[in-house]
């Protein structure tokens, strides 16, 4: 009933909203961090994992995205 209430709210399961929150670890990015670092610090397993969420949410990899900010500076 949680999953079903979860969904019916958000629109998305629990799983993917998760991995949708820790993609906003693109501030950590706009930072500088490495995104191997950030993956760790947002609680990915790895920063292939990291680079799958975000390229799916983002639709960029976390590198391009942080040196697409850096670009800007």
């Amino acid at each position: 009933q949680l999953l079903r209430a979860f969904r019916t709210t958000t629109g998305i399961p629990p799983y993917a909203w998760l991995a949708q929150y820790r993609v906003t670890a693109r501030r950590l990015l706009d930072t500088g961090l490495r995104p191997a670092e950030v993956a760790t610090l947002v609680g990915f397993a790895d920063q292939a994992h990291l680079t799958r969420w975000f390229r799916r949410v983002l639709g960029v990899t976390p590198a391009a995205y942080r040196n697409s900010v850096q670009d800007r500076r």
